[in-house]
């Protein structure tokens, strides 16, 4: 349940005044900055101005008052949400469904505020110095901010500095600060308080001195007796003090014991006053304290609150607990049964907050709120959870919640001999899946564990998966649509058999990317590179915030980039992300180190390391076979034959093929089915069992065919072309085969500009050349403006669009956050000065070039066009690469030395040498020999230890008739390579014999 109160603007004081002077101010800081926050002391007028802003402005207001409970971040973004709930009804359903699902907080904060539609809106955050120190929380407010449309404002009011991203936000320039000094009456104002307060005619200079301006002290009426100089804080203390000492006693005593409550409803003050209590709360409502009415609860102010629980203990120590205990007992009545739990640890009632505990940890569970179960539980102590099977299932979650996956697995093994797990699933069902969660490295276990426990709907996901991971046989998908936090776990399993066409339907419609709802599983990506729909997939993963990624499951993210990178031909970058994905995994004992490791292997083939690739193999199925996860064992055992085939150890391959292909087969695993078959048919075509070879490459086709991945065909095809060449003999004027002839390599990743219309500003990065430049319209504009021209070929290289943060770190690596903003703006001042061109935000918080720009660049065309090329055959290809060429003379953006530049020069270069080899191949193949010679030396002239160039020019010469030139490449090659410590392959040493034999 939710405390009204805190999700509703608090009452205006009597007595109030509007301050044109700070109406302005907010005013203008909101025009600029998208956030304010104002650092001041109790008392200092915060909430009653901003309040009197919102109302003056006619700002649609969302008003949270936060308090200790905020201080997790889950239940702050549930509070949050319900605070929006009015500008999003879906809110509070989007934040409970990922809360549920497992994401961390920071992800749920990035879908709230990205969930916020296209209106005008003041969100303010009052209190927020409960966050001081609560660092998660912190940071989630930080992603929330960051995520925020433009059309919100929010103001952030604190008695203390937050630091963390509110504080990096500062200095960057991003959130306008209003202080306790802006604050203060000025002279004017306190006259006009004075008399609002009935009190016209008094001079307000003496006022001003001895307040310094501290609204407080004349709202109350506290000004006689206080010392010129004192602070808001002692002054604060001296107003509680004197209001208190005002009043009856049955009053003060009615007002200590009601301060344990944050707002006292007139239930709360019968349940701590007994029957007074109600004609008390009445009375002193209609009194002039530092309080106002919420939703019917009357809310002290927190200064005041905290002076009257300061007292409370002081006068009445003995009892504080009965009455903690009391008001503990009414929130179980009404429902809160955390804050009940809460109450109870602060009265030190164990055993009651421990039975609340059995009545509230479902709801905890439910946004995943592990650390405050932890911490229950550990307050608890182990003789009153050891007691409770719920409490047991609370801990096994939680465990497993914050990856302390060997306590989750010691735990749940203990409970299963001891014979405590059948009273766990008994009272909590849905602890049964997180067994399964716990355990799935020991698939083994978990299966035994999962089916002797009698669960809800999610262990029928969990069995279904570890059956479809580990199983002998195939298994078929439960039914059922909406498996929430175990659809990740159910969806993996859909991967493993291939189910493409199930895991596309659980995308999102089109036009509903990013959802608004919580998306479960990145998985279903993953169908869309098998099917080889490689733009949709980038599109839609790109789209994915940042705070997603990176927040839980980052080892999964990494594993799908990996693969789509593999796709889309970007080789070294997919190794790179699939190590991520080891490395993740590992840090945080997730467990899935052996899957990944087949990714690792799979890249190291693409690039040549084949002794890597084999011991990163024989590690990931030694693991696999070990731990029972059969199907990893088959992924690592199809790729082990591709290496053997690669070191000409055919046997071995046929070996180790033959056992996956079978065992998938059995299973009804076929995702990976497709290269395992490809693979075997190659080995047994060299092993002269062509029979085998047949029946081998026709599985691999009908499995292709029928889950609908010919694009995977295609590559595992690519990887033994001696397959398709003797499928295509064999089948003389069939097309089966032929369609799978010339889509190789793969695609690049998709950059390509939006076809220009009419009435655009074409803007044109020229990346390579004797001069560097920016072209508009056909116009030269910022030649030798090196930071405008690397901003101009970044943002090109990003079209979507950069955050703002990052692209600043990427010019302007050495410079601290301030500097660094100072910097980026003059750049894009300098930017729009010399071109007329705008840059703009996205709703996302990202920079990119404003609408109406046609952008592109030399780098950019040269790879298009290369893909281009690479899809052509024969002359066709040879005249296409060899005018792509004649784009790129000299390295990318010559004069930078950023990084990120130097990356992509290398990249660009990889790719240009690769293409002049290539068109070298071509040229030798068509007997252009002249052609050949000249793209062979513009690879080595670009790269001057490229063997394969020098490989050409020895097939040239030695074409040519002349066996002393083909030894005279060879010994220019033999003296490149020394200066790297290396010498020429064997299969370069063998072609020199060959060549000086003929």
């Amino acid at each position: 349940m939710i405390l009204s109160h805190k999700v509703l603007p608090p009452g205006l004081p009597r007595g109030t005044i509007a301050r044109d002077r700070l109406d302005e101010q907010f005013a203008t800081l909101l025009d600029v900055y998208e956030t304010i926050v104002i650092f001041a002391a109790a008392g200092s007028g915060k909430t009653v101005q901003t309040r009197m802003f919102a109302a003056r402005f006619g700002w649609p207001l969302a008003w949270l008052t936060l308090d200790a409970g905020d201080r997790s971040p889950s239940r702050l973004m549930t509070y949050l949400a319900k605070a929006l709930a009015e500008v999003n009804p879906e809110a509070p359903r989007t934040v409970e469904t990922a809360l549920e699902e497992g994401f961390p907080a920071a992800e749920v904060a990035a879908m709230l505020a990205e969930g916020i539609h296209d209106t005008s809106l003041l969100l303010v955050l009052d209190d927020c110095e409960w966050l001081v120190e609560a660092d998660e929380a912190v940071d989630a407010l930080g992603v929330f901010l960051d995520y925020l449309p433009p059309n919100v404002r929010t103001v952030i009011l604190s008695r203390e500095d937050l630091g963390g991203p509110i504080g990096r936000m500062m200095l960057q320039g991003r959130i306008a600060r209003v202080s306790g000094e802006d604050l203060a009456l000025s002279m004017d104002e306190a006259r006009t308080l004075l008399a609002a307060h009935g009190q016209g005619g008094r001079d307000p200079a003496p006022l001003m001195e001895a307040t310094k301006g501290w609204i407080a002290a004349v709202a109350f009426d506290i000004v006689p007796g206080l010392q010129s100089g004192n602070g808001p804080d002692v002054l604060a203390g001296f107003v509680s003090r004197e209001i208190l000492a005002r009043l009856p006693e049955e009053e003060q005593d009615f007002l200590l014991r009601t301060s344990i409550p944050a707002g006292v409803t007139a239930r709360a003050a019968v349940a701590l006053c007994g029957e007074k209590g109600y004609r008390l709360w009445q009375s002193l409502g209609s009194r002039h304290l530092p309080a106002t009415k919420v939703d019917r609860a009357l809310v002290y102010h927190p200064r005041f609150r905290q002076h009257l629980r300061e007292q409370l203990q002081a006068r009445l120590p003995g009892e504080l607990p009965e009455l903690q205990s009391r008001y503990a007992r009414l929130l179980e009545q009404c429902g809160m049964h955390e804050d009940a739990v809460e109450t109870y640890l602060e009265a030190g009632e164990l055993e009651k907050g421990a039975d609340a505990a059995e009545r509230a940890v479902a709801a905890l569970a439910a946004r995943a709120d592990w650390q405050v179960l932890l911490r229950w539980l550990e307050a608890f102590g182990p003789a009153a959870v050891e007691s409770r099977p719920v409490l047991l299932g609370a801990a096994l979650r939680a465990l497993y919640g914050v990856r302390r996956i060997p306590e989750a697995q010691a735990l749940i093994l203990r409970l299963h001999q001891e014979g405590v797990l059948s009273d766990v699933a008994k009272a909590d069902p849905g602890a049964v899946a997180f067994v399964g969660y716990a355990m799935q490295w020991r698939p083994a276990d978990a299966l035994e564990l999962v089916r002797g426990y009698e669960g809800d709907f999610r262990a029928e996901a969990v069995r279904y998966e570890l059956e479809a991971v580990a199983g002998r046989e195939p298994v078929a998908p439960p039914p059922g649509r909406d498996w929430v936090d175990s659809e990740r776990v159910y969806s993996w399993g859909l991967l493993v058999q291939g189910r493409l066409d199930q895991l596309l339907r659980m995308l999102p419609d089109e036009g509903d990317w990013p959802p608004r709802s919580f998306f479960r599983t990145p998985h279903p990506l993953l169908a869309l590179v098998w099917r080889g729909e490689l733009a949709l997939a980038r599109e839609l993963l790109d789209e994915v915030p940042e705070a997603i990624k990176f927040g839980a499951h980052t080892d999964l993210w990494f594993f799908h980039e990996a693969w789509l990178l593999w796709a889309e031909g970007h080789v070294e970058e997919a190794l790179a992300a699939a190590e991520a994905a080891v490395d993740h995994s590992r840090r945080t004992l997730f467990g899935w180190e052996p899957c990944f490791e087949v990714v690792v292997g799979v890249l190291q083939l693409a690039l040549g390391r084949v002794d890597d690739a084999r011991m990163t193999l024989a590690d990931a199925i030694s693991r696999s076979a070990a731990s029972g996860n059969r199907c990893y064992a088959e992924w690592g055992q199809t790729f082990q034959g591709l290496a053997y085939l690669r070191i000409d150890r055919p046997e071995d391959a046929a070996r180790v093929l033959r056992t996956a292909t079978e065992a998938m087969r059995a299973a009804g695993r076929t995702l990976m089915l497709p290269f395992a078959a490809a693979y075997l048919a190659e080995a047994e075509a060299r092993l002269g069992r062509a029979e085998a070879a047949s029946a081998a490459v026709e599985l691999a086709y009908a499995t292709a065919s029928s889950i609908g991945c010919l694009f995977v065909l295609k590559n595992a095809l690519n990887d033994v072309p001696g397959v398709l060449r003797r499928q295509i003999e064999n089948d003389a004027g069939g097309t089966r085969w032929r369609q799978l002839v010339g889509q190789q390599p793969p695609e690049v990743r998709k950059r390509q500009p939006a076809v220009p219309s009419e009435r655009v500003i074409v803007v044109d990065v020229h990346t390579h050349g004797p001069v560097v430049d920016l072209i508009v319209d056909g116009v030269p504009r910022c030649s030798r403006r090196t930071k405008v021209l690397e901003l101009a070929a970044y943002l090109a290289l990003h079209p979507e669009g950069v955050e703002r943060h990052r692209l600043q770190e990427r010019l302007f690596p050495d410079a601290d956050p301030r500097r660094g903003g100072n910097y980026f703006r003059q750049v894009v001042h300098k930017l729009r000065q010399a071109t007329g061109v705008n840059l703009s935000r996205t709703a996302h918080g990202h920079v990119r070039w404003a609408d109406g720009l046609y952008v592109d660049s030399t780098d950019l065309r040269f790879e298009r066009m290369i893909g281009e090329a690479y899809r052509l055959r024969g002359e066709e290809r040879l005249d296409c690469i060899e005018s792509t060429l004649e784009m790129v003379e000299g390295p990318y953006l010559p004069e930078s030395e950023l990084e990120w530049a130097e990356e992509r020069r290398h990249e660009l270069e990889v790719m240009i040498v690769n293409a002049a080899v290539d068109a070298a191949q071509v040229a030798v193949s068509l007997g252009y020999l002249e052609r050949a010679r000249q793209a062979a030396t513009f690879a080595i002239n670009r790269d001057p230890f490229c063997e394969s160039a020098y490989c050409v020019r020895m097939r040239v010469e030695g074409a040519l008739g002349s066996p002393h030139a083909v030894l005279a490449e060879f010994q220019r090659l033999t003296t490149a390579l020394a200066e790297l410590g290396v010498e020429p392959t064997p299969a370069t040493r063998q072609l020199v014999r060959e060549l000086r034999a003929t």
